[in-house]
């Protein structure tokens, strides 16, 4: 049985935010818009090879992701943070594709989740993804 990298433990966001879910929906709702101007930044920065916007926009999302319990994106923006730092532009190609594509599954969740919890929700029911 392969295992699956969770892409983000909504459970586990929502007891950090004391099971206030309009709270998680408001920091989920930010956290896409600033997921999706990143990812725009990356692309410029990838296409101006301009390293150092790079190296600061995965070590963001390395840090926005985790804190948000997405593991999986956190991993794959601080191996892109790295690779901005070595001198392979193949591997820096890779780690940046990797990134995008683990920021996509991440925004198909989160609209999923969004989608299935009511904005006043409060009760344990539609939390798991």
């Amino acid at each position: 049985m392969q295992n699956t990298p969770l892409v983000i433990d909504f459970a586990a966001l929502t007891e950090l935010m004391g099971g206030n879910h309009a709270g998680v929906r408001s920091l989920l709702e930010l956290f896409l818009g600033e997921l999706s101007a990143d990812l725009n930044a990356s692309a410029a920065a990838v296409e101006a090879n301009d390293r150092a916007s790079l190296q600061q926009i995965a070590h963001r999302l390395k840090g926005t992701s985790a804190n948000i319990t997405a593991p999986t994106l956190s991993a794959v923006a601080s191996e892109l943070e790295q690779s901005c730092k070595d001198a392979d532009d193949r591997q820096l190609l890779v780690n940046h594709q990797n990134m995008i594509e683990q920021a996509t599954r991440l925004q198909e969740a989160i609209a999923d989740w969004l989608d299935g919890v009511s904005p006043t929700h409060d009760s344990e029911t539609g939390l798991s993804s």
